[in-house]
């Protein structure tokens, strides 16, 4: 990492924190600022800002991959190392979401290809972190484990695309940069992602009243 002669500019409020360290200022600078006052100013405290930020949508996307919690855990730490490796790197064309994202699954991809996993995710695999029962009515508690299970059962090549567009709200031109696809292939992916859901939920309310 680059040392504070680095001439890369900051924000006056980027400029200020470093001056004077204040916690609270940090969290409210924006991504990019927070990656420059890392990459060139060796703000470690910066770089734990942006995990703090993102590793909870990075372990959720790495746990729907995986399937296995303490995996996904590794995984995401794997990906952060890289991320703050690569920091000198980052240009800002695309948001550091979006960058990062690219870094998760290309390391998931390399650790499937080191240990010759199957795509599909073993039965009865349930991702994320439940919700409390308290918070769920019994019938939307049994949708999400179906829709959930829906979503692991696709293949993996939609898996991610229906993740990242409808769990983490990424547009499309980002998900063609973080899966390096072409657009017009996701969009295909997509849609025929939604039919295979759709076909797997058409009959849950009748299943569920037997």
């Amino acid at each position: 990492m680059a040392s504070h002669t680095a001439t890369i500019p900051l924000s006056a409020e980027a400029a200020t924190w470093l001056r004077k360290r204040d916690p609270q200022a940090l969290t409210e600078l924006p991504d990019i600022e927070l990656v420059r006052l890392s990459a060139h100013y060796n703000a470690k405290r910066a770089f734990a800002e942006l995990v703090r930020r993102h590793q909870g949508k990075i372990r959720g996307l790495l746990l729907r991959l995986a399937s296995d919690r303490t995996l996904a855990d590794d995984l995401a730490q794997e990906a952060f190392l890289r991320a703050y490796r690569g920091l000198v790197g980052f240009q800002g064309r695309a948001r550091f979401s979006t960058w990062l994202y690219r870094i998760a699954y290309n390391v998931y991809l390399n650790h499937r290809t080191r240990v010759k996993e199957l795509a599909a995710l073993p039965e009865g695999f349930e991702s994320g972190a439940p919700a409390p029962e308290t918070s769920l009515s019994q019938s939307r508690s049994d949708l999400r484990k179906d829709l959930d299970a829906a979503i692991s059962a696709l293949p993996e090549r939609y898996r991610a695309v229906v993740m990242l567009y409808y769990l983490e709200d990424v547009s499309y031109p980002e998900i063609a940069e973080i899966l390096d696809l072409p657009l017009g292939t996701v969009k295909t992916h997509l849609h025929r992602a939604k039919k295979l859901l759709r076909q797997h939920m058409r009959g849950w309310g009748h299943r569920r009243r037997r």
